[in-house]
Formats: structure tokens, C-alpha cells, sequence
């Protein structure tokens, strides 16, 4: 019964990452020719208890679960008109549908889907005491060398990932 319950639970708690989207927004970038696009739906984190959830340590099952769907619904999709580098991750150019995952380390994933390809960035989010973001945020920014960068927040965590153009010099590695 108790097993029963906590699979019931998991799964209730879960549901909102998937089922709560919310507005869509478009984001590009042109600096000369490179154009740059971040086009998400945001999602409601059921009031901050599910992100919650999903990186204590106790919720391993609720995470694998929220892995093994992750990849079916992108809440994102990341254009480039070049090569970019993202950290150690070259991602050529096109169009690269974006979905995060949580791995047993409780790391927060990025990751870029192109056709059967998946390519993974482990993102460096740190915790910010007083602030919670209850949606997912991504906003899009000019970045160094030519490129751009997003800011990213899941519930208390946020942090930065930096796309540079292939060529153009070294990523910043993510963080805040």
C-alpha cells in the first residue's frame, strides 16, 4: 500500500512540469550573420513543489520518471545560423529542440536534440536565497565573441549557459 501511495504521489507531482505550460515566447539574436533564436513555452512548476521534489535526494524515482519523458514533449527549441559551442558541446547549425533532465548527482542537464542526435550540457546552477522562480525562465541575451547567452531559473536554482560561435574563441563555462 505504501508503494502505492508514493507511485500515486510521484506521479501527481510530476504531472505539472507537463501538463501546466504556460506562454510562449520567442527570443532571437542577429549580430551580423548570426542569428540566434530561444523559443520556449514556460512551465508551471506547480507552485515550486515540484522542483522541490524533483532535486531533494528522496525523489530518484519522480526524477527518472520526469528523465524518461523529458525528450518526448522539448519545452524549447534553440536556432543557430552557425556552429556554436556550448561549453565542451559543439552544436552545429540549425534547429535543436532543447529539454532538461536531472541526473542521480541532483545536476540539472541541458540538452539538444537534432534529429536522433543528443548532445547534453551539465549546467552550473547555484541556489538564490529569497528567490523562486514557480515557472521555467530562459531569457535570451547578446553575448561575447559574437554569440549570445540564455539565463535560465527552475524554482530556488539559476544560472547561465553561453553559446559562442565555433571559432570565435573560448565559451564561458555556464554558471552565474
Amino acid at each position: 500500500m505504501k508503494k502505492l501511495l508514493t507511485l500515486a504521489l510521484t506521479l501527481a507531482l510530476s504531472f505539472p512540469v507537463f501538463a501546466q505550460r504556460g506562454p510562449k515566447l520567442e527570443q532571437t539574436i542577429t549580430n551580423g550573420d548570426v542569428k540566434m533564436s530561444l523559443n520556449y513555452t514556460s512551465i508551471s512548476y506547480g507552485e515550486g513543489k515540484t522542483v522541490a521534489a524533483l532535486l531533494s535526494k528522496d525523489g530518484a524515482e519522480m526524477r527518472s520518471m520526469m528523465n524518461e519523458r523529458a525528450g518526448n514533449r522539448p519545452p524549447a527549441t534553440f536556432t543557430t545560423s552557425v556552429d556554436v559551442k556550448v561549453n565542451d558541446v559543439t552544436l552545429p547549425a540549425g534547429e535543436h529542440k532543447v529539454y532538461f533532465t536531472i541526473g542521480d548527482d541532483l545536476a540539472v542537464n541541458m540538452n539538444f536534440k537534432s534529429g536522433d542526435k543528443v548532445q547534453t550540457v551539465k549546467l552550473d546552477l547555484k541556489t538564490e536565497e529569497g528567490h523562486e522562480s514557480k515557472q521555467l525562465l530562459m531569457c535570451l541575451y547578446a553575448g561575447d565573441n559574437g554569440g549570445a547567452g540564455a539565463y535560465l531559473a527552475f524554482g530556488k536554482m539559476s544560472g547561465m549557459v553561453n553559446f559562442v560561435p565555433a571559432g570565435k574563441g573560448e565559451p564561458a563555462k555556464t554558471g552565474k
